[in-house]
């Protein structure tokens, strides 16, 4: 319903419409923007304009234009259009609202597309990313002197210090942590990662910090409860048992090693486990950044354009060492930065040197929804084959085998072997647990069988082993015990 005219400095307004479409408010914001990228023009001509001078010229424009919308067209400017416009005016347009809540720890631009990791919730779409916004950070970065991306280098760090209006009108310092990926190691457009800090205040000092702790705490993202796909019993790669219990493990959060030869099918299995893992959430829940020489996994059923939402999955490539060109893109560099991206998982095309070191670390850290692909001739040999190809890492070289094993036993979760056999076609040889025990005697990682293929039957059958890994055994997994019980 219309709300009664009423009088603001002698002024009657029109009446305010409830409802009002979007292409009036539109057109008002845009009034907005104009004039006030006008007033800052013209303030710049005489010098250059603090943060805060600019919060106080955006709060300037806002307060009249909202009194003229109000007058002459009864539109009611929404209030969050202030930090919109102050955002704007600073640069970084929508990030300034985000940045300002104190529920959102980090925001994501995956190409064209923002996400925010909410406390409570987890990572959330928030809508497309203005065209500039790549620009305006890299003008940021550079006006704080520091090394924003480049072709030739397209990693790139950098810390910010960004002043944040409140809803009191008060500012608060905020501190921005920003990774910035860009083709071509992210053939399809800008990554761009803002982990955001908020800095004590005095009023922070004063209620105590650690009686707050014993008080409060952050609470959990929820996760998903596992239900056994009911996937057909045919004469397929793997069983049904197998699959479910793969992929159980990958939502549940372990790290996953697949093995195989050469065209034996690594990455199309890898492929499709994946995409079942992430069926199990929300689309966008999981964050999964993809590490591979060429672009060959592609999840979510993206089709390449970055104009569309990858589902907050990240694509990045390796740019190999050109005589007398720019700088290597390598996996460990790759790794490396979507480590600082706040990701869930981190998935490699294939694992040949120091960037096997560095996901196992990352898995031992917390990182799971993982898995990479390693060239071996059985799921037994894979670990004289990780210890070969970590060598290249320079922390590896100072380290013995028994504190390599502890490392890999405390990061992977299982193995699985897949191979092309002349006899069988394309099958499943193997899956093995990984437990988080060293053999100490054999300075190796403990494996235990929990299906094999058994050349009798013609398929992979249970062992009768079940798994014990902690966190991973067939309760944690919402697994029954019958899935492991020989017939």
């Amino acid at each position: 319903m219309p709300l009664d005219p009423f009088d603001i400095a002698g002024k009657t307004l029109k009446p305010v419409v409830e409802a009002r479409s979007e292409a009036e408010v539109d057109h008002w914001w845009r009034k907005l923007l104009d004039e006030a990228k006008a007033r800052k023009a013209e303030a710049s001509q005489q010098k250059a304009l603090t943060s805060n001078e600019i919060e106080e010229l955006a709060r300037q424009v806002f307060g009249e234009m909202r009194e003229k919308a109000l007058v002459d067209a009864g539109v009611s400017l929404p209030d969050g259009y202030l930090m919109r416009l102050i955002g704007e005016l600073s640069g970084i347009g929508i990030l300034m609202e985000l940045i300002s809540r104190s529920d959102i720890e980090d925001i994501a631009i995956n190409l064209s597309h923002i996400y925010v990791y909410v406390t409570g919730q987890g990572w959330q779409h928030a809508g497309k990313a203005p065209e500039s916004t790549g620009d305006a950070i890299r003008v940021l970065i550079d006006r704080a002197g520091q090394r924003s991306p480049t072709p030739d280098y397209p990693i790139a760090d950098a810390m910010l210090q960004i002043m944040t209006p409140t809803a009191d009108g008060q500012t608060r310092r905020k501190g921005v942590r920003i990774n910035y990926i860009m083709p071509p190691a992210s053939p399809y457009g800008d990554v761009i990662t803002l982990r955001v800090s908020n800095y004590r205040t005095a009023a922070d000092l004063e209620r105590g910090s650690l009686a707050q702790l014993c008080q409060s705490r952050l609470p959990p993202v929820t996760a998903p409860k596992f239900e056994p796909r009911p996937f057909g019993n045919g004469n397929g790669v793997l069983t049904p048992e197998a699959a479910n219990y793969l992929l159980s493990v990958m939502v549940r959060g372990g790290t996953l090693v697949i093995a195989g030869a050469t065209g034996s099918g690594k990455t199309y299995f890898g492929q499709r486990l994946l995409q079942e893992m992430l069926d199990f959430f929300p689309r966008g829940a999981i964050r999964l950044f993809i590490v591979e020489d060429s672009n060959e996994i592609i999840l979510n059923g993206w089709n390449g354009d970055p104009d569309n939402d990858t589902g907050n999955v990240i694509y990045t490539v390796t740019r190999p060492e050109i005589r007398g060109g720019p700088p290597p893109v390598t996996m460990y560099d790759l790794i490396r930065a979507a480590l600082r991206s706040r990701p869930h998982g981190v998935v490699i095309g294939e694992a040949r040197g120091a960037e096997a070191w560095e996901l196992i670390r990352a898995a031992a850290t917390g990182h799971g929804h993982s898995a990479f692909t390693i060239h071996a001739t059985g799921a037994e040999y894979v670990w004289a084959r990780f210890v070969q190809v970590v060598q290249a890492h320079p922390d590896v070289q100072r380290m013995n085998e028994t504190q390599i094993a502890q490392a890999f036993a405390e990061a992977v979760s299982a193995i699985c072997y897949i191979e092309r056999s002349p006899q069988y076609g394309q099958i499943m040889r193997e899956v093995y647990e990984v437990s988080p025990v060293v053999e100490r005697a054999a300075a190796r990682p403990s494996i235990s069988p929990l299906f094999r293929f058994d050349p009798s039957v013609g398929r992979l059958m249970p062992t009768g082993n079940r798994p014990m890994r902690p966190g991973f055994t067939a309760g944690d997994l919402g697994l029954a015990e019958s899935f492991f019980r020989r017939n």
